[in-house]
């Protein structure tokens, strides 16, 4: 009896454990994702013919489109902030060195002290970290 309650506590421990491991995300979802969000935040032809080449104007439709990517991939929360172990675990597929991606990401997932809104937040990061590693997240993309 005592073994069958351990091992029933054994198991929803790992499955409790589970619940809390991040999911990585492919292409196909950052498409199915882009679409979505596309399609809430009314983004038009112009700014995704602009997203295609990673330019991303500080407008109030790009902030809101960046959010819900973030939050769609479970990568930021609007009271919290940047979800970094998340992000490391996307970013981060294949990199030997995800201590040095993680600093990065660190350095770019400020706390908000200026009390933005939650989508100036999300894309004030996005932007940070875009500009200081483009070219790992124009793999992310494309590898996924």
């Amino acid at each position: 009896m005592k073994n069958a309650v351990a091992i029933l506590l054994c198991a929803v421990i790992g499955l409790a454990s589970a619940a809390d491991e991040y999911k990585l995300r492919t292409a196909e979802d950052l498409q199915t994702v882009r679409k979505e969000c596309g399609e809430a935040n009314k983004v038009t032809e112009a700014l995704v013919a602009k997203y295609k080449t990673f330019e991303y104007p500080d407008d109030e439709i790009t902030r809101s489109y960046i959010q819900c990517i973030f939050h769609k991939f479970d990568l930021f929360d609007d009271t919290k902030g940047f979800k970094i172990d998340n992000l490391v675990a996307q970013l981060g597929q294949g990199k030997e060195d995800k201590a040095a991606l993680k600093a990065d990401i660190e350095k770019c997932a400020d706390k908000n002290e200026q009390k933005s809104s939650a989508n100036a937040w999300a894309f004030r990061g996005f932007k940070c970290f875009l500009g200081k590693n483009l070219p790992l997240v124009q793999a992310a993309v494309q590898k996924n």
